[in-house]
């Protein structure tokens, strides 16, 4: 009976060890995985600015717009189709034949649980996680930003692309939605950046 005992503290005394072990990982391995995914989303966002840059070269300074508008606004990846001018331009009466980003991946923020990259033939309608000024021209300003994180795919800080392709990083805190952070809403157009979540 002695025995029995013995065996069952030290099993118990090992599962101990063992959790905390197993704890102590997750707690090292969790601030890389999300120092990872967030220079992923920089890169992201990085190659949807430069596409929009490309695009409005060889479209009349117009980004990539599902309507040209005096009052651009900011949507989110489950409305308009002015995404699908990068994915798939053939769809479009526009110069581009070619995709310039192909990889339905780039639109996805890999912090952004719950959405699935585009088909290759499909449309990237409802398969976007980021944000971006629909109807924006691009001589409007190089430092206005096009394109963001969706509010909720970063808890405390979100990034943004700008008109020269450029990414910049906007602070929040608990109480405040990092879209508040003047770094990102002083050049916002019409100081209204997107404040809900998808």
């Amino acid at each position: 009976m002695k025995n029995r005992n013995e065996l069952f503290i030290v099993l118990v005394v090992i599962g101990v060890v063992v959790l905390a072990v197993v704890a102590g990982l997750n707690g090292m391995m969790l601030p890389a995985l999300n120092q990872a995914h967030e220079k992923q989303c920089i890169n992201n966002l990085s190659q949807i600015g430069k596409a929009f840059f490309q695009y409005a070269m060889s479209n009349d300074d117009w980004y990539p717009t599902s309507s040209r508008t005096s009052n651009p606004k900011w949507m989110n990846g489950d409305s308009g189709e002015s995404l699908n001018l990068l994915f798939r331009p053939e769809r479009s009466s526009f110069y581009y034949s070619e995709p310039l980003i192909p990889d339905p991946k780039v639109y996805l923020c890999p912090s952004k649980k719950g959405i699935t990259p585009a088909q290759p033939n499909g449309s990237l309608r409802g398969h976007v996680s980021y944000n971006w000024c629909d109807g924006l021209m691009g001589g409007f300003s190089t430092i206005s930003p096009v394109a963001c994180d969706g509010v909720d795919n970063h808890v405390k800080r979100g990034h943004f692309v700008r008109g020269d392709g450029s990414v910049g990083i906007a602070v929040g805190t608990r109480s405040v939605k990092w879209t508040q952070d003047n770094a990102f809403k002083n050049f916002c157009y019409g100081n209204n950046p997107p404040s809900y979540s998808f």
